[in-house]
């Protein structure tokens, strides 16, 4: 539990006390809320972070650009995991017009075109200042986010990240997705999504849950995730015939137009035992498999291929 709640109403302000012997037979969704103090400090380190999001003109990581930037910074306590302040007030949410056109697409998830970024420029060194303060950035989807605003801003490439997407096996802690919309329906509430900042809102309300079977702080997973070592592996020349059990086994394919393309890949905690399983399973003999450190510093970005070319 938190020391103050996410939302502006009451559940005994909208539901009869009839209700209560039924818990099973309704569920209760209320509009996101963020309080500037989300829990009272007890003392412990406390940290700083900040949640991002983009919109963009489409979902190529290569040819498309941001449209849109937010970011929200806030507090947290380092031991705990909990979320203390949010400071909506240095919250920054940006237009920017692009060099490319907008997709169809992205329009109408986004509800940005071209007439609404037509001018709109963010300034790099309001970026900058807020993502110094910053000992942790935080995305949904961080794959694709810290990719795109690293070529924009450099200053975000200095900087740790996390990603609430995939430090957490949403599966596992009983949710069949890991989209941020239904993620936050599961815990209680709703808000209007494909807006950034309102995005971060949520991402950062879902950072101050506690996950249902490790009773873990969603906060301490993404930054526990965050500092684990890992190592990429790529299966340099892997047979053709032997792709199918690349990709059950979790490796993803690297088109050919990018750095260090055209080969399957993966990212684990032991190199070993992945190489070992690549020698006897895929090449079938003692092959050069190349590995490269990732940590929280590369994470997420192209910049982790091109430091190995």
């Amino acid at each position: 539990m938190n020391d103050h709640s996410l939302f502006a109403i009451r559940t005994d302000q909208v539901i009869q006390t009839a209700a209560h012997t039924h818990v099973d037979d309704w569920r209760l969704l209320r509009r996101l809320a963020l309080p500037r103090r989300l829990n009272n400090p007890r003392g412990g380190a406390v940290k700083h972070a900040l949640v991002l999001d983009v919109e963009t003109t489409g979902l190529s990581l290569e040819g498309d650009e941001v449209i849109q930037l937010a970011m929200l910074p806030f507090t947290y306590e380092l031991d705990t995991g909990r979320v203390l302040e949010i400071a909506h007030g240095r919250a920054f949410d940006g237009l920017r017009e692009p060099s490319v056109p907008i997709s169809d697409e992205a329009s109408l998830v986004t509800g940005l075109t071209a007439e609404t970024v037509a001018g709109r420029a963010i300034d790099g060194s309001v970026v900058e200042a807020l993502v110094a303060d910053a000992d942790l950035i935080i995305a949904h989807n961080a794959n694709f986010d810290r990719v795109m605003v690293e070529k924009h801003w450099p200053c975000f490439a200095g900087k740790p990240w996390g990603c609430t997407l995939t430090s957490v096996d949403w599966l596992r802690e009983g949710f069949s997705a890991g989209k941020l919309d239904y993620l936050g329906m599961q815990f209680g509430w709703f808000y209007e999504g494909h807006r950034a900042l309102a995005d971060c809102e949520a991402c950062l309300a879902l950072l101050a849950q506690k996950l249902p079977q490790s009773n873990q702080r969603i906060m301490s997973a993404v930054r526990d995730a965050a500092l684990r070592e890992e190592y990429l592996i790529r299966a340099v020349d892997a047979p053709y015939d032997e792709r199918l059990k690349l990709k059950e086994r979790g490796y993803r394919w690297r088109p050919a137009e990018l750095p260090l393309g055209r080969v399957w890949w993966t990212i684990t905690s032991d190199p070993k035992a992945e190489i070992d399983w690549l020698r006897a399973e895929i090449y079938g003999r003692d092959a050069n498999v190349p590995t490269h450190k990732v940590t929280a510093l590369n994470r997420f970005s192209e910049r982790l291929w091109e430091a190995q070319q």
